[in-house]
């Protein structure tokens, strides 16, 4: 990867576009957006797409970069592909031009923009994170719930990469439980084990076309919706 040399030009914004909803972009994001030269867009699965979609207007005809990154289980394959982008990036920073990297919800959660922070720190580049708001705050919102009340305690739990699930579905506090996939079904069979099946709600598309709001387990099952932009929030029994 080539290294910036001399004056710093160019810099990075990581651009939080929120949960789905266009209005839930802030204004922030947009003034970012618009100043920008080059817009980042990652290409690896629907949420870029949705991504992509609230910014559209905001473009004005500005150059688009599509970032393509591996979902390959090796380690190795995802680094060098986030290596590629970033080299991409660097390009144009060098030549004095401001890239936005756009990411659907929140830069700093669960998001592959946070790699390519990284790497362009490293180098020496200036950066700034735009914030966006997430998918489970919109899911309590539209839920009508608390995320955390009083001193309770929050986890976020990815739920289709934790080996030790069991571990962390007994831990105290409230939970959300994301990026679950396939994964969905057996973990709300443990949560029923657990006694919590009237304490977890679920959110699907949440701001999005289609959305859907379960207020429990049982409910969702009658009716179910699973994949990426399925979440479940569990409330800690008291």
């Amino acid at each position: 990867m080539k290294k910036a040399v001399g004056m710093i030009k160019g810099k990075l914004y990581g651009i939080g576009a929120g949960p789905g909803d266009p209005e839930l972009l802030t204004i922030k994001a947009v003034k970012a957006i618009q100043k920008c030269n080059v817009i980042a867009v990652p290409k690896t699965g629907d949420s870029e797409g949705i991504a992509f979609s609230i910014i559209e207007k905001y473009l004005d005809k500005k150059e688009l970069l599509e970032c393509r990154f591996a979902m390959d289980k090796e380690i190795d394959k995802r680094k060098e592909s986030r290596l590629i982008v970033a080299n991409h990036i660097i390009q144009f920073l060098d030549d004095g031009k401001d890239v936005g990297f756009v990411t659907l919800g929140d830069p700093t959660t669960y998001s592959t923009y946070m790699y390519i922070h990284e790497l362009i720190v490293s180098h020496g580049f200036g950066t700034e994170i735009i914030p966006g708001i997430t998918s489970y705050t919109a899911a309590a919102a539209a839920l009508g719930i608390a995320l955390c009340e009083s001193e309770e305690a929050l986890m976020l739990i990815p739920g289709g990469h934790s080996e030790n699930i069991d571990d962390l579905l007994r831990c105290r506090g409230n939970k959300v439980i994301m990026k679950s996939g396939e994964s969905l079904v057996c973990i709300l069979e443990k949560l029923k084990e657990l006694g919590y099946s009237d304490k977890t709600k679920l959110a699907h598309r949440v701001t999005m076309n289609g959305q859907r709001l379960y207020a429990s387990i049982e409910e969702y099952e009658k009716s179910p919706e699973a994949g990426y932009f399925t979440l479940a929030l569990v409330k800690e029994k008291r």
